[in-house]
Formats: C-alpha cells, sequence, structure tokens
C-alpha cells in the first residue's frame, strides 16, 4: 500500500494489544483521505483510512508530441497526486485545439486532448511562391 511506520519504528516491533501506530506515505507517493493512525487489537492492526497514490513525472511521449509544460514549471516535477498540468505545443507549433491540461492520477497523467501541429509562418520575409 506504500506506506511505513513512522512512529513508533518498525525496529520497535511487535507492539502490544491496544498500541497506535502512526503510518506514513512512502517517499515519491501523497497521502490522502482520513486518519494516518492504525491501532493493534488482539495482534491485528485496524485498517487505515487513508491511501497514498503515486507522485508523476514528465512523460517522455509529450516532448516527442511536441508538447512542454507550462504550468508547473518543468522544474517542479515530479508533482503530487491530484494536480493539474497545463500543456502548450513547443516553439514552432501550433496546438489543434482541444482541452490542454492533464491531471496526475496515481503516476500517470490523463491523455492531452489536442495535438501539436508544424507552424511554419508565411510572412513576407519567407514567402514561398508556388508555381
Amino acid at each position: 500500500k506504500n506506506m511505513e511506520a513512522s512512529n513508533p519504528q518498525s525496529s520497535d516491533y511487535p507492539v502490544t494489544h491496544d498500541t497506535t501506530v502512526t503510518l506514513k506515505c512512502k517517499d515519491t507517493f501523497t497521502s490522502s483521505g482520513g486518519s494516518e493512525t492504525v491501532t493493534c487489537t488482539d495482534g491485528t492492526f485496524s485498517n487505515p483510512s487513508f491511501t497514498c497514490s503515486a507522485s508523476c513525472s514528465i512523460p517522455s511521449e509529450w516532448d516527442t508530441k511536441n508538447m512542454k509544460t507550462s504550468n508547473p514549471p518543468s522544474s517542479d516535477y515530479p508533482v503530487t497526486h491530484g494536480t493539474t498540468v497545463t500543456l502548450k505545443c513547443k516553439d514552432t507549433f501550433t496546438s489543434s485545439g482541444g482541452i490542454e491540461t492533464v491531471t496526475c492520477t496515481d503516476g500517470t497523467f490523463s491523455n492531452p486532448s489536442f495535438t501539436c501541429l508544424y507552424w511554419w509562418p508565411f510572412t513576407k520575409a519567407n514567402k514561398v511562391e508556388i508555381s
């Protein structure tokens, strides 16, 4: 479940009846939901009422699809479960339309619904004559 004991430490086990143990999510996981404590009753711990969800890193396919993050910036990755990220097309590419936000859900981003198309600016300086 991507959890570990934080108090008492795992070296303090076994514990006695009615001992309350505080759990925490392992590194790169985020806690959501209820209480982070469980109690030992007659040799069995109660079930935790929270979950630990994985963080998301920037998928390599965004680069090959000519996408980049605009919010939060790429230096802020990985992002935690539930974070919404805004994507945009790299320079010289334009969006085909669609939703440009994706959400991190337990280690995986939702799929963007747009594509980045190569855009070649037709200005006077680079006008192309077609015959």
